[in-house]
């Protein structure tokens, strides 16, 4: 075993015994309720949410994903993810969220399902949406088992193959999850989301010096790989393809299951206003980070075809950085992918416990809840293991899959949450159409797409029938009403109300 193998089982061991006393540590704070398993007794602060935010979105989607497309289509893979993540995912997470908190905090709410089968009176709404989230947000978690298992075999030159090092990570992050439940995701993604930052920046300095400075890269790219610098050089870049990841990017965040509850879980809208600055800020820095990585990458270790190039910071790590810069690579991959899988597992631990067993099975004890949550946990990660070990497809075109099938659903999620016309039968069949659309697209050429990507078609269709189904079925205003006003008293515009506040507060 050479050093660089020997460094990096020491430095991975040193940062599992690390999470696992996290996760111990958590598990000792958390009681057998649903309320503090699940959601921490709502008392997230700003910057713990924050972390427990862009730790639950920054998989190695960022690690392996985004380098490996910049590679070959180079910077304006930036614009084209985080062109709307820069503008508008801080808006519509604080803007609908805001909305999901006051209502969570009202009736107590700590699912998405549970949230929106309340607003319409259904159960079979509640059912579709579980089934939507579980199909879509299980290729994600797969994403973070093929990273580590492609990081430790990499890293250690094959000692560790990639069953293993993938079965590894599954362990551990089953372990903090099943026992700290939120309060040991959100503690372990504070770690986590500062070691991954620490680690690309590092890198990108450090590559950077290697290779000439940022100035002496950037003119090796311009020579040598003009194409990375220029937009329009690949069809990657249509309108109708920058359109489409912008539609998505832009609801995607919304979307995911695991963002939602930790609105939900946050301690004040003001938490929810300070996130929603904070979180397109801290994404745009590490997205560049890595997209520049994978962009020198092609002209410091050109030829790597398809996929291969999803390893692309792990070989610039090997030929360019010194020995302990491979461990903490392989540590920040860990953390990436750790943060993402946890909120993730959580979060479907919660809603089979919360929207399956206590509603068909009538289940009322706290500690059985707890049980039952902790139990699902174990299947969902032994099932994602398994189809990890096939390793279907590249890092982002799985996420590309997993993030079109829950932003299908954004058209009742938002609808929802404003239009008292919208009925329970246009929301399922709204859901039903999205869910049914999204591998239609993916796996078939039976539909055409003119050129967008799967997420413009899929949003089309299912608001259209949304809207149309809803406008020929009766009004169901009273189901709307428990919802919609009680957002009179907190967004009342009358100039009347407002000037009694500012006098109750002069007084």
């Amino acid at each position: 075993m050479d050093n660089r193998v020997l460094l990096v089982f020491i430095v991975a061991a040193i940062y599992m015994l690390f999470i696992i006393l996290m996760g111990w540590k958590a598990q000792r704070q958390t009681k057998n309720t649903g309320e503090d398993y699940f959601l921490a007794n709502r008392s997230i602060s700003s910057f713990y949410l924050f972390c427990a935010i862009i730790g639950a979105n920054l998989s190695a989607f960022v690690m392996m994903g985004m380098p490996g497309a910049a590679y070959h289509n180079g910077f304006g893979m930036y614009g084209l993810i985080m062109g709307a993540g820069s503008f508008m995912i801080g808006f519509t997470t604080y803007y609908f969220g805001v909305r999901v908190w006051i209502l969570g905090k009202k009736y107590g709410y700590s699912t998405p399902s549970e949230f929106y089968g309340e607003r319409f009176h259904s159960n079979s709404i509640s059912l579709i949406m579980f089934v939507i989230f579980a199909i879509y947000t299980l290729p994600y978690v797969v994403t973070g088992q093929i990273g580590a298992g492609a990081g430790f075999e990499t890293f250690t030159n094959g000692v560790i193959p990639y069953w293993l090092g993938s079965l590894i990570i599954t362990v551990v992050v089953g372990y903090y999850v099943w026992g700290g439940g939120m309060r040991g995701t959100v503690l372990t993604n504070t770690a986590q989301v500062l070691i991954f930052t620490v680690f690309l920046l590092l890198a990108v300095i450090m590559i950077a010096n290697e290779g000439g400075g940022f100035r002496g890269l950037t003119e090796r790219v311009l020579q040598e790989q003009p194409h990375l610098l220029q937009r329009d050089a690949s069809p990657a870049f249509s309108w109708q393809v920058w359109f489409s990841q912008w539609l998505l990017f832009t609801f995607v965040v919304f979307s995911f299951p695991h963002v939602f509850v930790r609105l939900l879980a946050s301690k004040s809208s003001h938490v929810l206003r300070q996130n929603s600055i904070l979180y397109p800020l801290g994404m745009s820095f590490i997205y560049i980070l890595a997209v520049t990585l994978g962009v020198w990458g092609a002209v410091l270790i050109p030829g790597l075809v398809g996929s291969a190039s999803d390893n692309i910071v792990f070989l610039l790590t090997f030929e360019y950085l010194p020995l302990w810069m491979g461990g903490l690579a392989l540590v920040g991959l860990f953390s990436m992918v750790m943060s993402t899988m946890d909120a993730q597992l959580l979060t479907m631990s919660n809603l089979f416990t919360n929207d399956i067993v206590k509603k068909y099975f009538n289940l009322k004890n706290e500690e059985k809840t707890v049980f039952y949550g902790r139990l699902f946990v174990v299947i969902l990660l032994a099932i994602s293991y398994v189809v990890s070990l096939l390793r279907p497809a590249s890092v982002f075109e799985i996420a590309n899959v997993s993030f079109t099938g829950t932003t299908a659903m954004v058209p009742v999620m938002v609808a929802a949450l404003y239009w008292r016309r919208l009925t329970k039968a246009g929301a399922i069949s709204s859901l039903v159409i999205g869910g049914l659309l999204v591998p239609i697209y993916f796996f078939t050429d039976w539909l055409p797409s003119f050129g967008f990507l799967p997420i413009v078609p899929v949003m089309v269709v299912s608001t259209i029938v949304m809207i149309v189904v809803s406008l020929l079925t009766k009004p169901e205003y009273e189901k709307a009403d428990k919802h919609l006003d009680i957002f009179k008293k907190y967004f009342n515009k009358n100039p009347e109300n407002k000037q009694v506040k500012q006098e109750k507060k002069a007084q």
